[in-house]
């Protein structure tokens, strides 16, 4: 019996090894069968379809080109495939085509989980509107290879996320080959497989006549203001080019593919493309003029250029599609009221390297809430270079400041509509300062008060059928309590609302017996609210008769962060109803890298 037991082994290994060999054999025959039975014609064309397809190619054609917003050649896009974004798709492939690739790598969720492995591919031809669009065979024979991640599939006749573009590559670049890829959703596979998928891309992407399109909609089934809130987020986490980040984006909330992000990001961050630059960024609620749907899809056109185009990642002042003429949407409050708005020293530098809208990307959607927004503007816009960057703490060139000429066409941007001026930095570079300041804010349609040169200390405008005044008082140079209290009894008995800027009171300090003498004044002669800057920390509130008085708002922008309470503002939303103000108040937190969010 001993000796029949090596005997035995052999044979088992022998029976594992032949087993082995089958498996990888068949690995192989059904590589050769899929790569030589007829190839497959897939349909990329309807009614429905193609009127989406030839309606965004027709806007496309009527609005400036989207790759005058990069320079460089365009190695890739990331398109949505929801078809009502179709302009914005037509945006993204016309961009793509300035460079006149040869083949396209067109890499979409697979969105009715019928991929068996983590990537899915086909051979083929897909018919559309244009006419026929062919698969690079070759280059699917080859992936075909590395069958550890990647299988042939029939999934194509019903991946929208692929057939929905293919018809834009044939129309935009009509000699060109594709390369479909499905992206399986269960998860977003081990370290090993990412690895082996980027490798896959990448020894594409090796060849300069390849670009690659990622198709993917972002923040799903959510209401227009998650949505937008949502959006934000995912901006900030994908312009950052943190990979891992990008890897851990919600899925549906914020996008549909995680995983196609990621290998983009990384292929781009190797091979030299990482230049994101935002083109479009649309949602569903707004191109079809309902915002009071519950659910909502976001799209967003990225073009990813071998040039750096600065500033261009975040959304800014860029050329959107046009919405819908009748759609307006309904703001939370009438008027918002921030605290002091600064923008010298290292926020300037973070809005010179990271774009302008970077700073208010956080706190946008609480800005654009409002009809219309109100604050403290901490210094003056002018053409002057300015001092306190790189000065030394505590010189007094540390605290002079000056604000970029663009300041207030950005303020108006995010719905600062309204400004006080009557603070303590307004004449640091004097009268020719305050001059260039009202200039400016003028021609951008920022209104002001506060006494800037000669100019009535008092703004007066309509909300919600409220006649308001806005009323400023300046401890540090404007005129006496006892003559802003008559300013506000005149306004009072007019029968207006009188909302009073009180730049007032110690930095840092709470309030003093002082102010609250002066607060009753002008609560006694008909203020409705007094609502006070200069302390950089909020301050307690209280209600003088029937006049709330918030003794400080905090900074809303500015670039203190050395204790928690410099980086606690509030935001004050102010409502009308009945003849009645009523006050709700918004939390905000200012963030080192020069953001201001609101509060969790």
């Amino acid at each position: 019996m001993g000796q029949n037991k090596p005997t035995s082994r052999f044979a088992k290994k022998t029976l594992l090894l032949g087993a082995v060999l089958i498996i990888l054999l068949w690995d192989v025959v059904s590589i050769f069968i899929y790569s030589t039975v007829s190839a497959p014609v897939y349909s990329a064309t309807n009614d429905s379809l193609n009127l989406a397809i030839v309606d965004g190619i027709t806007r496309t054609e009527r609005s400036p080109s989207a790759d005058t917003y990069a320079t460089g050649k365009v190695r890739a896009v990331i398109v949505p495939h929801h078809l009502v974004a179709s302009q914005t798709i037509a945006m993204g492939v016309k961009a793509l085509a300035s460079s006149a690739p040869r083949v396209i790598v067109l890499i979409s969720p697979d969105h009715f989980g019928r991929c068996s492995k983590l990537l899915c591919t086909t051979k083929g031809s897909f018919k559309t509107f244009f006419g026929d669009i062919s698969v690079s065979n070759g280059d699917v024979k080859n992936l075909l290879l590395q069958n550890d991640i990647i299988d042939g599939s029939d999934l194509f006749a019903q991946e929208h996320g692929i057939y929905a573009i293919v018809p834009f590559i044939r129309h935009y670049l009509p000699e060109a080959t594709v390369i479909p890829i499905a992206v399986s959703q269960r998860g977003t596979g081990t370290e090993e497989s990412r690895a082996q998928a980027l490798a896959l891309i990448s020894t594409l992407l090796n060849r300069k006549d390849i670009a690659l399109v990622i198709s993917s909609d972002f923040s799903h089934y959510l209401p227009l203001p998650q949505a937008q809130q949502m959006d934000l987020q995912t901006t900030l986490s994908f312009c950052s080019g943190d990979t891992e980040e990008i890897l851990r984006l919600q899925n549906p909330a914020q996008n549909d593919c995680p995983l196609c992000l990621w290998i983009l990001a990384k292929e781009a961050q190797t091979g030299g493309f990482w230049n994101p630059v935002l083109i479009a960024h649309t949602n569903s609620a707004t191109l079809l003029g309902d915002a009071s749907v519950s659910q909502t899809t976001s799209h967003f056109a990225f073009l990813f250029p071998t040039i750096p185009t600065p500033n261009r990642c975040y959304k800014g002042d860029i050329e959107q599609p046009p919405l819908p003429l009748n759609l307006t949407a309904t703001p939370n409050v009438p008027l918002l009221a921030v605290g002091d708005m600064f923008f010298d020293r290292h926020i300037r530098q973070i809005a010179e390297n990271r774009g302008e809208n970077f700073i208010f990307s956080c706190i946008d959607p609480l800005l654009k809430s409002a009809g219309s927004v109100v604050g403290n503007l901490e210094g003056p816009i002018t053409r002057y270079p300015s001092v306190s960057v790189g000065s030394k703490i505590g010189t007094s060139d540390n605290y002079r400041f000056t604000f970029p000429t663009t300041t207030a066409e950005l303020l108006a941007r995010h719905n600062i509509r309204v400004v006080n001026v009557g603070n303590n930095h307004i004449n640091d570079f004097g009268t020719e300062g305050a001059i260039e300041t009202q200039h400016f804010l003028t021609q951008a349609g920022v209104n002001y008060f506060g006494g800037l040169i000669d100019a009535e200390p008092v703004y007066r405008e309509e909300l919600k059928n409220t006649p308001l005044s806005f009323v400023s008082y300046n401890q540090f140079g404007g005129r006496s309590p006892e003559l802003v209290a008559h300013t506000i009894a005149v306004e009072h008995a007019a029968g207006r609302t009188v909302i009073v800027f009180a730049h007032w009171g110690e930095e840092y300090v709470d309030r003093s017996a002082e102010l609250r003498s002066t607060a009753t004044l002008f609560a006694e002669n008909g203020a409705n609210i007094v609502i006070g800057s200069h302390p950089h920390v909020t301050l307690p509130h209280e209600t003088i008769g029937n006049t709330p008085v918030y003794y400080s708002l905090g900074n809303f922008i500015f670039d203190q962060y050395w204790e928690e309470r410099v980086t606690q503002g509030l935001a004050l939303g102010l409502d009308f109803i009945n003849g009645e103000l009523a006050v709700t108040e918004y939390p905000v937190t200012l963030k080192p890298d020069g953001r201001t969010c609101p509060q969790n």
